[in-house]
């Protein structure tokens, strides 16, 4: 009904209904990128692609330059790119085999491209060496490998430590009470999701916008396990 009427102003503002339903379109764009935080990290993802590019040139200028390697296969991996990155970071993690966030990386990278047997070995190496490690990052994304292979109670304990040391995290409290759910346990679903909403909710305001998505998810999913209720 919004758009109908955003539609039929716009149409009368510009008296053009192609100019209108493009209007309509770029409005609903930007309302989405403002509540799921996209244009937060928007400039983040331009950033980050801009420094792919220089460090994909140095590493084509010298290929032994390992911190370039493990910086390019680290940016790789939070694109969401895996398979381009383990290239990289399995050289540097054979010229620097001393770095745990290396190691944690190239363990992500493989989890990434679907090899549980050579990436979750590396990422617990990593955590041994340094339980606090990007402050749990981790186990949450073994907790991730883990969730999209529906095997929410494998995921359970790596949720529970990531939330414990990164308490103010909306998604991790998110995905545990998900794994919760996905387990039979409702109730501790719940005081999750309201954990969840209560830390969006005294979080600083950069961090509330970096996670407004997961905390409209986790609404949303709060607000179904209550019946509907408020």
């Amino acid at each position: 009904m919004e758009k109908i009427f955003l539609f039929g102003l716009m149409t009368w503002i510009t008296g053009n209904p192609l100019l209108a339903v493009l209007a309509v379109l770029l409005v609903t764009a930007a309302g989405y990128g403002y509540a799921s935080g996209a244009l937060v990290r928007l400039p983040r993802a331009l950033e980050r692609r801009t420094t792919i590019r220089e460090l994909e040139r140095a590493v084509r200028t010298n290929p032994h330059d390992a911190t370039a390697r493990a910086d390019l296969g680290r940016l790789l991996v939070e694109a969401g790119r895996p398979a381009r990155a383990l290239p990289h970071l399995e050289a540097a993690a054979a010229r620097t085999p001393e770095v745990s966030e290396t190691l944690y990386y190239l363990g992500a990278a493989r989890l990434g491209v679907g090899d549980l047997a050579g990436g979750r070995p590396l990422v617990e190496q990593a955590l041994a060496r340094d339980p606090k490690l990007r402050y749990g990052e981790p186990y949450l994304r073994l907790a991730d490998y883990y969730l999209a292979r529906g095997e929410a109670r494998e995921a359970l304990p790596h949720l529970e430590r990531f939330t414990a040391l990164h308490a103010s995290s909306v998604e991790g409290r998110y995905k545990l009470a998900r794994a919760w759910l996905a387990t039979g346990r409702p109730d501790q679903a719940r005081a999750v999701l309201d954990e969840a909403v209560q830390a969006h909710r005294t979080s600083p305001g950069f961090k509330r916008r970096e996670e407004r998505l997961w905390r409209l998810k986790a609404g949303w999913l709060r607000h179904r396990l209550r019946g509907g209720a408020a």
